[in-house]
């Protein structure tokens, strides 16, 4: 038997035009269907684990996963398909050979190939998990939009009060501005009465310029009081 090619891990990476953490990634994920040294690698004497190391099967499996996760496909549905894949093939493998005339035995009718029952009910399976899937994500899209819609009326309610209390602030502040124009009002009335009453005591004359009242005239008093007085 001969012995099988290894490819390295950065080889591969690059036939399959992904990253090496992707491939690294795949095979964890899907490292029941490679080899062990591609999927669970030994671990040495010193206790590190071996270089992955991938074979012609496993580049193979490897380009059956990008294509089946290009698809749209969740790791959980591409380990289904890739295990109603090894059910096939392991079917096909135990499959009866002819005899030399080119007839098949009593038991390979129900023994060769894949029975159809059984590739329908792979694919029926993998269509019930898309569909609960789908209406997984439906339920949890609809979650999301009513908690959403929880946060929006929420904020709403939140900027109602807020314009609530705005406004009050508002018409606060434009009595406190009636109250200040009505007292700056008051201080000028006053202030130009002041001014006024300042003006007029400088345009009247000194006391001392001013002129002398007549004298009063002295008025005869008739009768015998007149004359004791005069």
């Amino acid at each position: 038997m001969t012995e099988p090619r290894y490819r390295l891990p950065n080889e591969v990476a690059n036939q399959l035009q992904i990253s090496p953490s992707t491939l690294r990634r795949w095979s964890n994920e899907f490292a029941d269907y490679l080899s062990d040294a591609a999927g669970r690698p030994a671990i040495g004497e010193s206790g590190r684990v071996a270089r992955r190391r991938y074979t012609d099967k496993d580049l193979e499996t490897l380009l059956t996963i990008k294509s089946l996760l290009s698809e749209g496909m969740t790791y959980v549905q591409v380990a289904r398909r890739l295990e109603a894949l090894r059910v096939r093939q392991v079917s096909a493998d135990e499959a009866p050979p002819e005899d030399e005339g080119g007839a098949i035995t009593a038991l390979g009718p129900s023994l060769r190939g894949e029975s159809p029952f059984s590739s329908a009910a792979a694919i029926l399976s993998d269509t019930i998990h898309t569909v609960a899937e789908g209406q997984q994500l439906i339920l949890g899209s609809q979650q999301a939009n009513r908690e959403m819609m929880t946060v929006l009326l929420q904020d709403n309610f939140n900027l109602k009060e807020e314009n609530a209390k705005l406004r009050d602030r508002m018409l606060e502040l434009e009595r406190d501005m009636a109250e200040l124009r009505r007292q700056e009002a008051a201080r000028r009335e006053a202030l130009e009465a002041r001014l006024r009453r300042i003006e007029e005591q400088l345009q009247r004359p000194p006391a001392a310029s001013r002129p002398a009242p007549p004298p009063r005239k002295k008025s005869r008093r008739s009768g015998c009081l007149g004359q004791f007085f005069s």
